[in-house]
């Protein structure tokens, strides 16, 4: 039997899955509203790029509905959702490397873009931004889904396919990478 409105908005995330599985689009809203902000927050720290992200967020919510059925009635969404986001932006990587040469508008190839220098900006938001786009992947990846996008160890390994561990001890290592690259920064300032 399908929720009344107010239960819908009351609902968990594995509940609203459950109904979206059982067929109730207005669940699939829900889950979408309620998800979507933070997925997609998280697709734009791993691409750096708003258009990539957007078409990411509707890839993953696409492979979400062909993927429900196989959801496991009752385990923790967030996970289930981050690892098919991770997915579908390393398949997105694959098939972008597949296509290496691009023509501009005008039909010639580009010129490449500028070398990066090494140079901390200066202020500290962008500073940060840089320094987590420096760090290895491992690092980079279990601080964005444990500190950025708010899960927790568990979820996070669950997404990352690590145990529990691993990713405690990857956020350790990656804050002592933060630190010694921000510590640069404070030293240039």
């Amino acid at each position: 039997m399908p929720r009344a409105t107010t239960e819908i908005a009351e609902a968990s995330l594995e509940e609203l899955m459950c109904d979206y599985v059982d067929g109730s689009s207005v669940a699939f809203d829900t889950l979408y509203a309620r998800l979507s902000p933070t997925v997609f927050g998280y697709l734009m720290r791993l691409t750096r790029h708003r258009e990539r992200a957007e078409d990411l967020l509707q890839v993953t919510f696409i492979k979400i509905h062909r993927a429900r059925a196989s959801y496991l009635r009752g385990a923790p969404l967030r996970p289930w959702v981050y690892a098919i986001a991770r997915r579908s932006f390393y398949d997105e990587r694959r098939a972008a490397k597949s296509r290496p040469e691009f023509l501009s508008s005008d039909g010639t190839m580009p010129d490449p873009p500028a070398p990066e220098g090494n140079a901390l900006p200066t202020d500290t938001q962008v500073a940060l931004e840089a320094a987590l786009n420096r760090m290895p992947n491992a690092y980079r990846e279990a601080i964005q889904l444990t500190k950025l996008s708010g899960l927790s160890i568990a979820e996070a390994a669950d997404v990352l396919g690590a145990t529990p561990m691993a990713v405690k001890l990857r956020v350790h290592r990656g804050y002592k990478v933060l630190r010694g690259a921000l510590g640069d920064f404070r030293e240039s300032a």
